[in-house]
C-alpha cells in the first residue's frame, strides 16, 4: 500500500464521535482517507452504488445497521469492499465469529497499531484482486482476438492432439473440401490422409511429439483426402503450440479463400438471429465481454435475462412451431420498443432474451424488470388470428468493476430468473450470492434446535453401563437426539456446538435434566436402583446458577441427588478449570458428583484432575476403537487406566463393540463398560442388569 494513497473508507458505527476518532487516527498515522459514516441500510446502498470503496470498518455491536446486514448488501451489489470488525470482546471466539460472518479480520477496539497493519494488508490485497481482474480481462480479450484471427484467417490453421483435430478454421476446412469447420472437430487426422502416406505421417508425428518443445518448426507434405474422396497435395508447416490451455501440434498451410468477397455478408449473418432479427447469443456474449473489459470505474450496467414461462405448452403447444416463431418475433418487437438508446437486446435461447442496459443501479434494474414483466403479461400476441398472453420471469445480474466475464454474468442472471420463477411473490429478482454451505447448515441447525425446544421435538435415549467388577449399581447414560423436519433423529454432534454458540446450550441441558429426572423418578418408583449419567455442555459447565437450580429440581421430583451423575467433557473442563472446579464442589455439596468424559486426549490429562477432583472418569472412545478396529496395542489404554486407578477413580470404557477387548479391560481393572456389544441406546431403561450377575 502506498502510504500517500487516499483510502476510500466506509465507517459503520453508531457513535459519530468514534467514527471521527478513526478518521483522525488514520490522518495522524499518515494514512489520508476519504471516509463516509454509514448510518442506515439506505445510506449504505446509495454509497455503494455511487462510487467504489476500498474498505469498511465496522463495530460489531452496531444497532442502526448490523455488520451482517452490511455484508449482505455488499455481496448483493457485487462490490469488493472488505470489512474489518472492531470489538470490545476478548478472545478468539469473537474473532472466529466475526470472520465466519464475512469480515476479513477482527481487531480489538483502541488497538490502533494493529488496525493500521490490517488496513494496509487489506488495501494491498484489494489492489492485487483489482489488478488480477484487469489482467484476466486483458487475457480474455487477447484470447478472443486470437480466436477471431484464427477463425477469419485466410491461412489454413488447425490444432492436433493425440491424432485428433482439436480445432480447424474455415480455411483449413475448405482446403479439404469441407463446407463447415465443425465437421472436422475431433476427426482423426488419418481420415484425411491417403493410404500410401499414412505410415509416413504417423512416424513423423511420433518423432515430432517425442522431441517436445525442442522440436523446431518443420514442413510436412502428403496426399490429402477431401470430403468427396478425391486427392489433393497438402503442404503444411508443423510446430508445437498451445490451444485452449492444452499442449498440441499446429498445422499451417498458406491458402486463400475463394469467397473472400462474401466474408462481410457472412459476418453479418453470424451475429443475427434469423427468427427475430435481433442480435444472437454469440453477439451478446462477445458484446458483454467487451463491455466488461472497458467498463469505467464507478459505472454499473445490468443484464436482464428474460425467459417466457411454460413456453413449450403455452406458445408452441397452441401455435405450432411456425406460429411460435411468429410469436417470438412479436415479443422481440415489444422488447425492442422498451430498449433505450445504446442498450443491447438479443435472443439468447429458444424462449429467452437478454437486455444489456445502460448505466443503472441494482434497484432501478429490478424495478425495470418488474415493469417489463407486467408489460409482457398485458401484451396480446396475435398470430394467424389466434391470440394469447404469456408471462415471463426475469433475472437481473449487475455488471460493474468486479464482473469477470459474460459467462459468469449470464449464469448469475439465469440463477436469479430460476429463483424468480419458483417464488410466489416475485417475477423478477436480483442475483444474490448464495451463503456458504457451512453457514447455511449452521443456520438450519440452530433453527431446528430452537424449533425442537419450542415444540418438544427432543428425544432421550438410554444406554446401559455395565459393571465388570460385580457392582450392583445400575447406570444408564442419557443420550440426546433431535427429531428434524423429516422425522429423522439427529445426533448431538451435529447441533450442540452450534446451539452453544447461539446461546441456547443451557436451555437444552436443562430440558434434558428435567426430562431425565422425571423419567428416573418414575423408573425408581417401580423398585429399581437405577442411576443416570447426564451430559453437560460447555455453557452449563460455566453456568453459576446450575447447582442452585438442580437443588430445586431434585426437591420438586422427590429424588435424591445421588441418583444422577453429571458428566462434562475433558476439553471443557481443561478450558474452564475454575468454572469446572466450582461446579464439582457445588455438586458434591448437593450430594451428587461430576464425571469427566473423553478423558485422555489432552497433552496432560491428569493436570485437570489436580483441580477438579471428579470421582468417575470415562476414557475417550478412540482408545477402544483403535484396539478393536486397528488391532493396535492396548498399552496406551492400560497405562492410562493404571494411573486413574492409582488415584482411586471409577473408570468407564465406552465403544465396546465386540468380546475380543473384554479380557484386556478385565485385566486392566476397568470398573464399567459401555457399547453396542452390550446394548444399543434405546428409548427406555429396559436392560436386565440381573443377567450380568
Amino acid at each position: 500500500m502506498n502510504p500517500n494513497e487516499t483510502i476510500r473508507l466506509l465507517i459503520l458505527n453508531d457513535s459519530q464521535a468514534e467514527a471521527e476518532r478513526l478518521i483522525s487516527m488514520l490522518h495522524n498515522a499518515g494514512r489520508p482517507s476519504r471516509a463516509q459514516h454509514v448510518t442506515s441500510n439506505e445510506s449504505l446502498v446509495k454509497l455503494l452504488e455511487d462510487q467504489a470503496w476500498d474498505l469498511m470498518i465496522a463495530h460489531d455491536k452496531t444497532q442502526n445497521l448490523t455488520p451482517q446486514e452490511a455484508i449482505k448488501q455488499i455481496r448483493r451489489l457485487n462490490k469488493d469492499v472488505p470489512m474489518v470488525l472492531l470489538t470490545d470482546e476478548e478472545g478468539s471466539p469473537t474473532i472466529v465469529e466475526g470472520m465466519k460472518l464475512g469480515a476479513v479480520d477482527v481487531v480489538r477496539l483502541d488497538e490502533d497499531q494493529h488496525l493500521l497493519l490490517v488496513i494496509g494488508r487489506e488495501i494491498a490485497n484489494r489492489n492485487q484482486r483489482q489488478e488480477k481482474r484487469i489482467t484476466d480481462r486483458r487475457f480474455r480479450e487477447s484470447e478472443r482476438r486470437s480466436q477471431s484471427l484464427l477463425d477469419s484467417s485466410r491461412d489454413a490453421i488447425a490444432y492436433v492432439q493425440d491424432g485428433l483435430y482439436l480445432y480447424a478454421n474455415e480455411s483449413f476446412a475448405e482446403l479439404f473440401g469441407y463446407n463447415d469447420k465443425d465437421d472436422i472437430d475431433c476427426m482423426p487426422i488419418m481420415d484425411m490422409v491417403s493410404d500410401e502416406d499414412q505410415a509416413t505421417l504417423k512416424e513423423f508425428l511420433k518423432e515430432f511429439t517425442l522431441k517436445g518443445v525442442d522440436a523446431e518448426s518443420t514442413k510436412l507434405n502428403f496426399q490429402g483426402l477431401k470430403q468427396d474422396g478425391s486427392s489433393t497435395d497438402i503442404a503444411l508447416q508443423v510446430a508445437h503450440a498451445t490451444y485452449d490451455d492444452e499442449p498440441c501440434i499446429q498445422f499451417l498451410a498458406k491458402a486463400t479463400r475463394k469467397d473472400a468477397a462474401t466474408a462481410r455478408e457472412l459476418e453479418a449473418v453470424k451475429w443475427k438471429d434469423v427468427v427475430t432479427g435481433l442480435n444472437n447469443r454469440t453477439h451478446m456474449l462477445a458484446h458483454t465481454d467487451k463491455l466488461i473489459d472497458n467498463l469505467p470505474d464507478g459505472q454499473s450496467r445490468a443484464l436482464l435475462y428474460i425467459d417466457i414461462d411454460d413456453y413449450a405448452d403455452a406458445v408452441q403447444g397452441k401455435l405450432g412451431v411456425a406460429g411460435a416463431d411468429a410469436a417470438l418475433k412479436d415479443l422481440a418487437q415489444l422488447f425492442a420498443s422498451k430498449a433505450g438508446e445504446g442498450e443491447s437486446l438479443a435472443r439468447f435461447g429458444d424462449s429467452s432474451f437478454t437486455l444489456l442496459t445502460g448505466n443503472t443501479t441494482a434497484n432501478e434494474a429490478v424495478k425495470r424488470a418488474e415493469a417489463l414483466c407486467r408489460e409482457i403479461a398485458d401484451h396480446i400476441v396475435e398470430v394467424n388470428s389466434k391470440t394469447l398472453q404469456v408471462n415471463a420471469s426475469i433475472g437481473v445480474s449487475i455488471i460493474n468493476e468486479n464482473s469477470v466475464s459474460a459467462e459468469t454474468v449470464i449464469e448469475q442472471a439465469i440463477d436469479a430468473m430460476e429463483k424468480a420463477r419458483e417464488a410466489e411473490d416475485a417475477q423478477a429478482l436480483l442475483y444474490e450470492p448464495p451463503i456458504s454451505e457451512e453457514e447455511r447448515q449452521e443456520r438450519d441447525i440452530v433453527g431446528e434446535v430452537q424449533h425442537a425446544l419450542d415444540n418438544d421435538l427432543f428425544r432421550l435415549l438410554f444406554q446401559p453401563i455395565i459393571s465388570l467388577r460385580g457392582s450392583d449399581e445400575e447406570y444408564y447414560e442419557v443420550l440426546l437426539r433431535l427429531v428434524n423436519s423429516e422425522g429423522e433423529e439427529v445426533s448431538p454432534n451435529r447441533f450442540l456446538e452450534s446451539a452453544a454458540e447461539a446461546g441456547i446450550g443451557v436451555k437444552i441441558d436443562r430440558w434434558v435434566i428435567l426430562e431425565s429426572i422425571k423419567m428416573l423418578s418414575e423408573h425408581r418408583a417401580r423398585g429399581n436402583k437405577t442411576k443416570l449419567i447426564v451430559n453437560l455442555n460447555r455453557a452449563s459447565v460455566c453456568d453459576e446458577t446450575l447447582v442452585p437450580w438442580l437443588g430445586v429440581a431434585f426437591k420438586a421430583a422427590k429424588l435424591t441427588a445421588d441418583s444422577v451423575v453429571f458428566q462434562a467433557q475433558e476439553v471443557d473442563v481443561t478450558n474452564h478449570l475454575n468454572a469446572a472446579k466450582a461446579l464439582n464442589n457445588g455438586l458434591t455439596k448437593l450430594g451428587t458428583s461430576l464425571a469427566i468424559s473423553n478423558f485422555g486426549c489432552s497433552l496432560n490429562p491428569f493436570n485437570a484432575l489436580k483441580h477438579v477432583n471428579a470421582s468417575i472418569i470415562k476414557v475417550d472412545g478412540s482408545f477402544t476403537q483403535d484396539i478393536q478396529s486397528k488391532s493396535e496395542s492396548p498399552e496406551a489404554l492400560t497405562q492410562l487406566l493404571q494411573e486413574l486407578h492409582e488415584q482411586e477413580k471409577i473408570t468407564i470404557v465406552p465403544f465396546v463393540e465386540n468380546a475380543s477387548v473384554l479380557s484386556t479391560l478385565w485385566q486392566a481393572g476397568v470398573h464399567f463398560i459401555q457399547g453396542h456389544y452390550l446394548q444399543e441406546p434405546t428409548h427406555s431403561m429396559s436392560y436386565d442388569f440381573n443377567m450380568e450377575g
